[in-house]
């Protein structure tokens, strides 16, 4: 760390002066252009030639699995890549399918070249176009929804619609994975947080949250899964437990949000922690009564229970960021 003063130039102009390492190795020399960046009673420090639009990959997937594939694309978008080059020598023939599925499953990213060895993917998602805040709470209203309906399907015995569960999920992956995105491209570089009018901090809240209601919809589409392999109904005082849980464990996650994303009050957040902590203890009884008595299929119902067990930790996860936020702002 170094200390400069800062001057008094011209009667009315503020400087401080560069140390010459440090402006030699960020390659800047007298006379460029610096973009400065309010980040609290921080001030970031960019040089103007530092374009984050030219963050390009060019990587080679010959020999990948279809997996393979599937995770560099993922990684190389959320990583906040404007585009990558694929490239096979020996040809795109079922990979070229594998590509093509995996663009359609990420906001923004388009397939704009692609010849018999390459395929080049670009986002032309405009960032100033793009509410994180809207997309996360679009997050939560769909794990919710989804949630809600596999907890019905698996008291219900309906496959149908726990399919429709399962189908749900890809738009879920979609908004997190455009939320991460937008994430890590605002740690990098300051611009890309002050296009979405957000400072990173909130980002970081937002990202946070995000991630939560993306595991709660994995969740959903497990209970989801479990619809088929019960071969009889829940006993009914069993089944009420496990539907007021269900219920419970959602209240918990909406509740922990309401802080965060629609600006409530923090006691919201305490609620839904005393909330998990009563449902958590609620849980572990049913858990007990499995153990002490035979009941038919409890190694499936103890699934269950562990599903709605991490739902409630989830949204106590969220009701601590929010307190999280709330005591950078000093607003316990």
């Amino acid at each position: 760390m170094k200390e400069r003063k800062v001057q008094l130039t011209g009667g009315s102009t503020l400087t401080v002066s560069l140390p010459k390492e440090w402006a030699t190795e960020a390659d800047v020399e007298s006379g460029d252009t610096l973009r400065l960046f309010p980040d609290g009673t921080r001030l970031v420090i960019e040089s103007a030639h530092a374009d984050d639009d030219s963050k390009e990959a060019t990587v080679a997937v010959d020999g990948a699995t279809e997996t393979e594939v599937r995770r560099m694309i993922l990684a190389f978008y959320t990583s906040g890549f404007n585009s990558v080059t694929l490239t096979d020598p020996t040809g795109f023939d079922q990979t070229r399918r594998v590509v093509t599925e995996t663009t359609r499953k990420l906001i923004g990213l388009e397939i704009v070249n692609a010849t018999e060895t390459e395929i080049t993917l670009k986002n032309l998602l405009n960032s100033s176009t793009v509410s994180v805040g809207q997309s996360t709470e679009q997050m939560q209203q769909l794990a919710l929804a989804m949630h809600e309906d596999a907890v019905a399907a698996l008291l219900e015995g309906d496959q149908h619609a726990a399919s429709r569960v399962s189908d749900r999920d890809d738009q879920v992956d979609r908004l997190y994975a455009m939320v991460s995105r937008h994430f890590q491209r605002a740690l990098e570089n300051p611009v890309n947080a002050e296009e979405l009018d957000l400072g990173r901090l909130e980002l970081y809240d937002y990202q946070t949250t995000a991630r939560q209601f993306e595991r709660i919809a994995d969740h959903a589409v497990k209970l989801a899964g479990l619809v088929s392999r019960f071969e009889q109904p829940l006993p009914p005082d069993l089944a009420r437990q496990i539907k007021n849980a269900g219920d419970s464990s959602r209240d918990i996650a909406a509740q922990a949000a309401a802080t965060l994303l629609a600006d409530g009050e923090t006691e919201t957040a305490h609620a839904a922690l005393d909330s998990r902590d009563v449902l958590l203890e609620d849980i572990a009884d049913i858990e007990r009564t499995l153990h002490d008595e035979e009941i038919p299929e409890s190694h499936l119902i103890a699934l269950v229970l562990d599903s709605l067990t991490r739902t409630a930790e989830y949204g106590g996860n969220i009701a601590e960021a929010s307190l999280n936020a709330a005591a950078r702002n000093e607003e316990l």
